[in-house]
């Protein structure tokens, strides 16, 4: 007896009676894929609820229109440079202050971006930028870590929006949240604590190299030795500063690896150990 393997057309849908036909337009198979993406980002998603909550919140708290709020969390798509326009704009600073920070912060992309570039080769460009708007740093994580097990560009595709979408949706909803339920929480329960909360159980497991822990180690150490700066620039100051040091540490690894005949990484597998995918 023979194995019955299922056969796919050029869209990557399964042919034949088993696959029960397209659900709104849309293949089983890809259903499938998509459902397994979400199963895969799903343990991360209340993390995204909460910095959603407290972005919305700081929303209502500055007295910035809760749909400029809202419509940046759909198009930004950039929880912690959002944030730190927000309290830009609660110290006071210029607009050049809080547009450059936001700026630097969300430079991380540029890495995702060169890490992710073989896994959305041979993707059509309009799901190319598509995916690319929708990509968090926890959505890029899950497509690099499971690409591998999609071999098919087609089905990759549909696991990557089943990872992406729903947890910059559930953004979306958190964002909502906090600008509804802003004015009714209590300052005493300081929900924007749960901003740096965030940023530990996100950067936490993908501190895979020495020159990582010492940028961000220098980036908080600044930030809270120049607290005092006005305009909030203290935050400023520790991404430059943690960039600046952990640049030039890795330089000095990377020299003594030569020295010693080790592999030193390329852009590529730095972008992947930065966006935690360790492959």
């Amino acid at each position: 007896m023979t194995s019955h393997q299922p056969e796919f057309d050029s869209a990557g849908q399964e042919r034949g009676a088993a696959n029960g036909g397209p659900v709104l337009g849309i293949g089983r198979l890809q259903w499938a894929d998509a459902w397994a993406g979400l199963k895969a980002i799903a343990p991360l998603m209340p993390g995204s609820v909460a910095f959603g909550l407290a972005f919305g919140a700081l929303v209502s708290a500055t007295g910035i229109s809760p749909w400029t709020g809202i419509y940046a969390s759909a198009t930004v798509v950039g929880g912690a440079s959002q944030i730190s326009v927000i309290e830009s704009i609660r110290a006071g600073a210029p607009a050049v202050i809080a547009i450059v920070t936001a700026l630097i912060i969300n430079a991380r992309f540029a890495l995702y971006s060169a890490a992710l570039g073989p896994v959305f080769a041979s993707f059509p460009r309009r799901w190319k930028l598509g995916l690319a708007h929708l990509m968090t740093d926890q959505a890029a994580v899950v497509a690099l870590q499971r690409a591998d097990d999609y071999p098919d560009p087609v089905r990759r595709r549909w696991f990557v929006v089943g990872s992406a979408l729903p947890f910059v949706v559930v953004w979306i909803m958190g964002t909502v949240a906090g600008v509804v339920a802003g004015p009714i929480i209590p300052d005493a329960w300081q929900i924007g604590f749960i901003v740096p909360l965030m940023f530990i159980a996100v950067m936490v497991p993908t501190l895979r190299r020495s020159e990582d822990v010492v940028a961000l180690g220098v980036t908080g150490v600044v930030v809270l030795l120049s607290r005092g700066l006005p305009f909030g620039l203290n935050v400023l100051v520790g991404i430059v500063s943690g960039i600046t040091v952990g640049t030039l540490w890795a330089e000095w690894i990377d020299a003594r690896r030569r020295r010693r005949g080790q592999h030193v990484d390329n852009v590529a597998e730095a972008a992947e150990h930065e966006a935690g995918g360790g492959m």
